[in-house]
């Protein structure tokens, strides 16, 4: 629209220009206004569009001097012609100077446009990892509706369940409300459509049941999110926006969000299953165990041959990619990634289980180790808002290098997740008679008294530690340190936070 306007102000100043220029004498050269078309096209117009203005001016300039001498007897005043020579001159160094501005302006949107992708991927990445550092179910649901608001910039969202329940979120706010009347037929007709659709539905004031929705929610737009995983219905969560941002800009993130916050749910109800059933599946536990190994163990080959093929594609090994393919490759390489470190995890609490875990005795240099997993943790960091650093030595031990690395990685993720923005994690090496101690300081939420005695088990998250956990980050780390012969535990940090530590023996 701003475009049409532009095109439209130019063409009527360059006439309106070129009729003063005709009924001025020759002498007085009004050409110099052929200027301002050319300047204005610089504000919303096209490279194209500037040198066709500039060409018309050039035109208008010749014809406008040639008539001014017809008028004035066939004489051509040397002035005249002088004055005419230099706004032609002008034009076309005001038309070069337009087009510069274009290009420049062009670019600088570019880059804008990369900075805001990179920015949403990265708060995509936070929020998913968010999602998944719980498995119950509730904490799941809820984070989800928390995540969605802050993510897709809605002011409120919606999150309808099958039981007609809803859970409402507020963007800047941590606790999710739970509003148990039920939806109204306007509402609860879109959740319908939204899953019987199975994809994101964009719901404007144009269409009949989206006014309905919108002036009952009190929003200019909104986006119904499926959360569908294979034949399971979990809900739909409505996004109500405030009408910042277009529908069409947020499409492809409420797809992805969607598609990944159903699969963080039904990782939390498959996980909960299991929980559940841990007594009564006592003497299938070692089927149960076998199971997650061979499905781990097979999983790897097959994830790491299509993350590998999926970034040859990425990178143009295949040919050029269509920018929306891109975008869904992008978010596919993420899922896999996921998936590949869920097995990777699930593969080695089996093989702890079964007691076909052995450890590789090798020197290790624990300060480079914990080094590289700051680096990597670094962008992680980053966007939560956390200072993340590195303090102390230690003397190099014998373990293993893989095992260790795990452990420290679970410790430095589960600090990271539960420390607010501005807080500190530290991850601090020192030496003790006999042995080397590991720990990781952060200033976060600390862990109730009643729940520290289960941090170390599987399946047991921190009560008090927002958004709870899988348990199983923290099992591994203590089966590791006992794989070394030596011990893992917690303990409060002061004033606040916590401590997780390792001691392993020096020998």
């Amino acid at each position: 629209m701003r475009s049409r306007l532009v095109v439209t102000v130019c063409i009527l100043t360059l006439a309106g220009a070129f009729v003063i220029d005709l009924l001025t004498p020759q002498e007085f050269v009004a050409a110099i206004l052929l200027d301002v078309p050319i300047v204005l096209s610089s504000l919303g117009g096209s490279r194209r569009f500037t040198f066709a203005l500039v060409v018309a001016a050039l035109v208008a300039n010749i014809v406008a001097g040639y008539f001014n001498g017809v008028v004035d007897h066939h004489h051509w005043a040397p002035i005249g012609i002088g004055d005419r020579i230099l706004a032609g001159l002008s034009i076309m160094f005001v038309g070069y100077l337009g087009g510069a501005v274009q290009d420049e302006a062009q670019r600088a949107g570019r880059s804008e446009a990369l900075s805001q992708r990179a920015l949403r991927e990265a708060e995509m990445r936070a929020a998913l990892e968010r999602l998944r550092s719980s498995l119950s179910p509730e904490l799941v649901v809820r984070a989800i509706a928390r995540e969605a608001a802050d993510l897709l910039g809605g002011s409120t969202v919606r999150l309808v369940l099958p039981d007609s329940t809803s859970l409402v979120a507020r963007t800047g706010v941590d606790n999710v409300e739970l509003d148990e009347t039920r939806p109204s037929p306007a509402v609860a007709s879109l959740v319908a459509r939204t899953l019987d659709a199975g994809d994101v539905v964009s719901v404007r004031a144009s269409d009949a049941l989206g006014r309905l929705v919108l002036d009952e929610l009190g929003a200019r737009a909104a986006l119904a999110l499926p959360l569908i995983e294979g034949e399971r219905r979990f809900g739909v969560a409505i996004v109500l926006l405030g009408g910042a941002e277009s529908d069409d800009t947020l499409l492809p993130l409420a797809r992805a969000f969607a598609r990944q916050a159903a699969g963080a749910l039904a990782q939390a109800r498959l996980f909960e299953q299991l929980a559940d059933r841990n007594e009564a599946l006592e003497e299938r536990s070692a089927v149960i165990r076998d199971l997650v190994y061979a499905l781990s163990h097979d999983l790897r080959t097959p994830l790491a041959a299509l993350a590998m093929t999926m970034r040859q594609a990425q990178r143009g090994d295949y040919g050029e990619l269509p920018t929306p393919y891109r975008t869904i490759l992008e978010h596919s390489i993420v899922a896999t990634d996921d998936v590949a470190r869920l097995a990777e995890t699930l593969l080695l609490v089996a093989r702890f289980e079964s007691g076909e875990h052995r450890s590789e005795r090798v020197p290790v240099d624990l300060h480079e180790l914990a080094v590289q997993i700051a680096a990597e943790f670094a962008a992680t960091a980053t966007v939560a808002g956390v200072a993340l650093r590195v303090e102390g030595t230690a003397p190099p031990l014998a373990g293993d290098r893989s095992d260790l690395r795990r452990a420290i990685t679970n410790l430095v993720a589960n600090a990271i997740a539960h420390t607010p923005a501005g807080g500190t994690v530290t991850i601090a090496l020192g030496a003790e008679p006999a042995a080397v101690a590991v720990r990781v300081f952060d200033d976060g939420y600390g862990v109730e008294p009643g729940a520290r005695a289960r941090l170390f088990t599987r399946f047991a998250p921190g009560e008090s530690r927002r958004g709870g956990g899988t348990g199983l980050g923290l099992y591994i780390v203590g089966r590791v340190a006992a794989a070394a012969g030596g011990t893992a535990g917690y303990e409060p940090n002061t004033p606040r936070g916590s401590i997780f530590w390792m001691r392993l023996p020096n020998r």
